[in-house]
């Protein structure tokens, strides 16, 4: 239980650290944030705030549908009652209590546990891959505009690889068993074929895109970003999302999204309005995933 809880402790700490260094930038910066062209709009951020929720939503769709090719049916109001519910364990401390709360809630409703687990492992494999290959391939438009070191690249490229061999049916099927068998919990039979995981991978890379429409509304409701750049933008929420997701240390990637999403903005804005849009669209994020938290309790 120490080992845990300093461990703990130092994800916290590691995390404030980050945020320290990034509200930092914005305080010691404050006359170029001041004297920046800000120009609020409302009518953006009421469209960027529906977009996100129809984007969470189809998050949900997408999980509903992975479930019936594992021959399981639930309704889509089950399905958003179990992901939203769940998606709070992703504030956490650790990165299994998303999984491990959609495979409780899931069990709740009859699911049986092995196939609840593999449908959240999946989805977590599906979305983080699909986040990487959008950003990779527009960075391959404009290799100029990531200002990422080349030892990040290389993970980006090695967790893209490491993503679609998993996602390869045989081997997702073969983990996802020798897991349970160490579990001491029933083995499942491959249900989703290699057909049904590209549809169920070309449904993320909407996603992505859906997710980066709604960030570029939400910046536009701060200041006017032209619309070609909404490739760009939907590519750098993407991958920082995913890096945030792969930094064991972050509850939710607290702290490393932000960093990695300011110095991506930092492209089309100054540095530190870059961060300041960062830390505000956490708060963006956050609020709308506990609006729908708080819709799914009511279900």
């Amino acid at each position: 239980m120490n080992r845990i809880t300093a461990r703990n402790a130092g994800s916290f700490l590691l995390v404030a650290l980050i945020l320290f260094f990034l509200i930092r930038v914005v305080y010691r910066n404050w006359l170029q944030v001041k004297s920046f062209d800000f120009s609020f709009a409302w009518s953006s951020l009421l469209i960027s705030i529906l977009i996100l929720l129809a984007y969470l939503f189809f998050r949900v769709y997408i999980w509903m549908v992975m479930l019936r090719k594992m021959e399981v049916s639930l309704s889509f109001r089950t399905c958003v009652k179990i992901s939203f519910l769940s998606t709070m364990g992703k504030y956490l401390p650790g990165k299994v209590w998303l999984v491990l709360g959609k495979v409780y809630l899931a069990g709740k409703e009859g699911i049986p546990k092995p196939l609840a687990l593999a449908s959240a492992v999946l989805e977590v494999v599906l979305e983080l891959t699909a986040s990487i290959v959008f950003f990779l391939a527009f960075l391959t438009t404009r290799p100029e505009m990531a200002p990422l070191s080349d030892n990040l690249l290389y993970v980006l490229g090695l967790a893209v690889a490491a993503g679609l061999i998993m996602l390869h049916p045989k081997i997702f099927y073969a983990v996802i068993n020798f897991t349970l068998r160490w579990l001491k919990k029933e083995t499942i039979q491959e249900a989703i074929g290699y057909t049904g995981m590209i549809h169920l991978f070309g449904y993320y890379l909407l996603l992505v895109l859906v997710q980066g429409i709604a960030f570029y509304f939400f910046i536009n409701a701060i200041c006017f970003i032209p619309l070609s750049t909404i490739f760009g933008l939907s590519a750098s929420v993407a991958v920082a999302g995913a890096l945030g997701t792969l930094s064991v240390f972050a509850p939710s990637g607290l702290g490393v999204r932000e960093g990695i999403l300011a110095l991506l903005l930092a492209n089309y804005v100054v540095s530190p309005v870059a961060v300041l849009i960062s830390l505000l669209a956490r708060l963006w994020v956050t609020l709308g995933e506990i609006v729908c938290a708080l819709f799914g309790s009511r279900l």
